[in-house]
Parts: structure tokens; C-alpha cells; sequence
């Protein structure tokens, strides 16, 4: 299936990303001196803008048809099929997308953001926990999560409340929860909780009830391939405005 291949692949745009950003970093940054100093280097001949600037634009030609290789603009109706219930509304240029639905009375809004890896002190604290759940699985060693946010709006009335979650691979696990009534002035959230504090019968029926409102297993393995197909194409367009400020 299309998303399930998609989803072993392991986002490598936000690593290229880093690495880069720190290399420019260390190449663009000023060396300071007292204006009577004489540099040692002065008697050794001025280097070749022309020269330099060419082989800067090598590299990034490079890494475009390294990308262009990887990047793939998917069927995505065909793979979701009609009954998927949820419109996409995707800005290139953005590290997020959002989607959303009407379920009876509700407004149904998910945000979704670009893959993070997940950090080692994570990994650490989960420790055997995790190393027994990818055990014998196609989740890659290397694996990341995708924060998201449901917001669900009740009726006509103002009343909202949000949920917080991170999916992996695996699992989608549901972070805090914060609510909106519909007495409140200005609209502001009010009542936030971390879930882990909530008594373990709350915890095991937030999933079911994100379930009938479709934040399925199937929407969150379609989040995976979706989002991971963005963070490709994102840094593609990203390379490509680089080439054109190196050329101008």
C-alpha cells in the first residue's frame, strides 16, 4: 500500500536542513578585529568569487536532484478514496497543515505540524518500554513523532476543547487536554490538564472517542506518509529559492 511504504521511510529533509544551517553558519560568520591590525593573510591572493559561487551552486544542484529523486506528489484522493472525511488545506511554504470536517454538530479542525525525531532523552526515558514495542517491527530504529492539535467546536455555542497529541509510528499518544466554555469572555482556554494525571479509565476513552470523529489509525498512518511527502517537497522548494539567491 502506498502509505505503508511511504511510512518506512525516515524524514531526512530536516537533518539536510540542520546540517546546512549549521555549516552556513560557521561560513558566514564575521571575524572581528581592530581596524590597525594588520591580518597575516593579507599578501596571499584574494579568492575567486566566480569560482566559489560555482561550486556552491554544484552542491545545491546536487542535493535538488537528490531530492527531486526522493520527492514523489502522490494520488492523494485516489489513495484516501471517498470516504476519507476530511479536507486538506496545505500552504506551501508552511510547516503545517490543517484539516477539517463537520461531524453532526461539531467542527471538527486538526493541526498538524512537520515530523520531529524524537530526542534520545526521550528514547531514555521510555527505555525498555519502547525497545520491547518496536521489537520484531518495520518502525525504523531512527523514529520521529508529528505533534498535532484537535480542536473540536460544539455547535453554535463557543465551546471547544482542544486536544494535544503526538503520533508515532506505532501509537498516537494524547498529551493534555484544555477547554473553552462558552461563558468565557474573549476565548480564552481554560481547564488545561496533562492526561497523565487524569484517572486511567479518562485516558483509555479519549481514544475511542477520537476514533468516531475519524483521528483513526488510518488518518494517523495517512498524517505519517502525508506529512513526510511535505517535509520533502518543503525542502526542495527551499533549495531551489537558495539556487536563485546564489545566481542573482
Amino acid at each position: 500500500m502506498a502509505i505503508a511504504s511511504a511510512l518506512r521511510r525516515v524524514p531526512r529533509a530536516a537533518a539536510l536542513l540542520a546540517a546546512l544551517g549549521s555549516r552556513a553558519g560557521g561560513l558566514v560568520r564575521p571575524l572581528h578585529r581592530p581596524a590597525a591590525c594588520v591580518s597575516p593573510f593579507s599578501s596571499l591572493p584574494s579568492p575567486q568569487p566566480s569560482a566559489a559561487d560555482a561550486q556552491l551552486l554544484r552542491v545545491i544542484n546536487f542535493e535538488i536532484s537528490s531530492a527531486q529523486s526522493e520527492c514523489r506528489k502522490p494520488n492523494w484522493a485516489k489513495i484516501l478514496g471517498e470516504d476519507f472525511p476530511f479536507e486538506i488545506k496545505d500552504k506551501e511554504g508552511t510547516n503545517r497543515i490543517t484539516l477539517t470536517r463537520t461531524c453532526k454538530s461539531e467542527q471538527i479542525e486538526v493541526e498538524v505540524l512537520l515530523p520531529s525525531p524524537v530526542e534520545d532523552e526521550d528514547q531514555a526515558e521510555d527505555g525498555e518500554k519502547q525497545s520491547q514495542s518496536h521489537a520484531g517491527s518495520d518502525v525504523p530504529s531512527q523514529y520521529y513523532c508529528i505533534p498535532l492539535l484537535v480542536r473540536i467546536h460544539k455547535g453554535a455555542a463557543a465551546s471547544c476543547l482542544e486536544i494535544s497529541c503526538r503520533s508515532y509510528p506505532t501509537e498516537l499518544v494524547i498529551e493534555s487536554l484544555e477547554f473553552r466554555s462558552s461563558g468565557e469572555s474573549g476565548g480564552s482556554l481554560s481547564g488545561g490538564t496533562a492526561v497523565s494525571n487524569l484517572p486511567e479509565e479518562i485516558q483509555r476513552a479519549l481514544h475511542p472517542y477520537l476514533g468516531i470523529r475519524g483521528i483513526s489509525q488510518h488518518f494517523t498512518d495517512f498524517l505519517h506518509a502525508y506529512m513526510i511527502n511535505k517535509e520533502c517537497h518543503e525542502y526542495l522548494s527551499w533549495l531551489r529559492k537558495l539556487k536563485g539567491v546564489i545566481k542573482s
